[in-house]
């Protein structure tokens, strides 16, 4: 058999190095550390403490420790913050394998908060009576191909539209 014929092996290379190139492995290791806090962040104050702050930022301080600042809507939330900050700190560890949180701060943020991913939306029956509407609307149009792309898309507009959102 011929090599001629061949097509050459891929050569796939990680991503971490030249994220770490750009960024500094610092850097990167504080990106990473903060996303899988962010991931766990309603485990680690609960879905209503979760919906109302954020974790923002891990600033090193002395000592090899780290600073975490915490977004918040309210001042109320800050407070809850400090009165929980040794059981942040505790689930931080258990949570996100963070050890070294000396200091928690909070910063005023409005709209601050993990919130929760919006339901998908629900596919409703088209009555035949909407489809013959349509139909007869895209009948002037003489491309078959652009009238039936265009029936197919005002179907889906019909099928997802949001009644509730309606004025």
């Amino acid at each position: 058999m011929s090599s001629h014929n061949r097509r050459p092996r891929s050569k796939l290379a990680g991503i971490h190095d030249n994220l770490a190139k750009i960024l500094g492995e610092d850097s990167l290791d504080q990106l990473i550390i903060l996303s899988r806090m962010r991931r766990a962040w309603p485990n680690i104050v609960g879905k209503m403490m979760a919906s109302r702050t954020e974790p923002l930022q891990l600033q090193p301080i002395e000592d090899n420790g780290l600073c975490l600042w915490i977004g918040v809507d309210h001042s109320i939330m800050a407070q809850q913050i400090r009165f929980l900050r040794d059981d942040i700190r505790k689930s931080c560890f258990k949570q996100a394998g963070l050890t070294n949180i000396h200091k928690i701060s909070t910063r005023m943020m409005p709209g601050a908060g993990i919130k929760p991913a919006p339901p998908p939306a629900q596919r409703r029956v088209v009555s035949f009576s909407e489809k013959r509407m349509l139909a007869l609307d895209v009948a002037c149009i003489k491309d078959n191909t652009l009238r039936k792309a265009i029936f197919q898309a005002h179907m889906a507009q019909l099928a997802y539209d949001d009644q509730d959102n309606k004025n």
